[in-house]
């Protein structure tokens, strides 16, 4: 079942492990203050020209109500998004990125059902990332099983990115129709 596969660039925000499918990566840049809009919700912090292309620059932290910061390692991960407006490049600010890993979409884990909060719905499910130094004194390989073992894996959130950005923000940004632009103000 190799097409069940996929590849995915992990990423970093605060102390948890986030990831995007890579192929929707276009490229990682480092963080640059973006041009700041009027009416835009504050996790969206601006749009950057970007080769002729105007990206909207959104910071996942904020927008996960996480802590938000800015430093050297502070990066933005430029995607690839459908909407009902067509494909879109979109910038997501994260703390660091990390790797890229594949994981087996039919083993993926469903986010859990704990609430009803708005960022359940852009978890396409929880993988797990083995430790490299996955082998036990003995030579074999930790695992989770019915020997009571642990896995020393890693859980990563893995993010539908069109499902984030499906909320209308992306076609009012890039829109010059004022009548879409009645959002709450804040990202200055």
């Amino acid at each position: 079942m190799a097409e069940s596969k996929q590849e995915f660039l992990t990423f970093e925000i605060g102390t948890e492990e986030y990831a995007v499918e890579i192929l929707r990566v276009q490229e990682i840049r480092g963080w640059e203050k973006p041009s700041p809009l009027p009416s835009v919700p504050s996790f969206i912090k601006g749009v950057v020209n970007l080769r002729g292309t105007v990206v909207p620059i959104i910071d996942l932290r904020e927008k996960f109500n996480l802590k938000v910061g800015y430093d050297d390692t502070t990066v933005v991960i430029v995607v690839h998004v459908i909407t009902s407006a067509g494909e879109r490049i979109v910038g997501l600010v994260v703390d660091a990125v990390s790797d890229v890993h594949t994981f087996d979409m039919s083993k993926l884990q469903p986010p859990p059902d704990i609430s009803s909060s708005l960022n359940n719905q852009f978890v396409l499910g929880l993988g797990t990332i083995e430790d490299q130094m996955g082998l036990g004194h003995s030579g074999q390989q930790n695992r989770s099983d019915s020997e009571g073992t642990k896995s020393h894996g890693k859980m990563v959130i893995l993010i539908d990115l069109d499902k984030l950005v499906s909320e209308g923000l992306i076609e009012a940004i890039v829109s010059s129709d004022p009548d879409k632009q009645n959002l709450p103000l804040g990202n200055g």
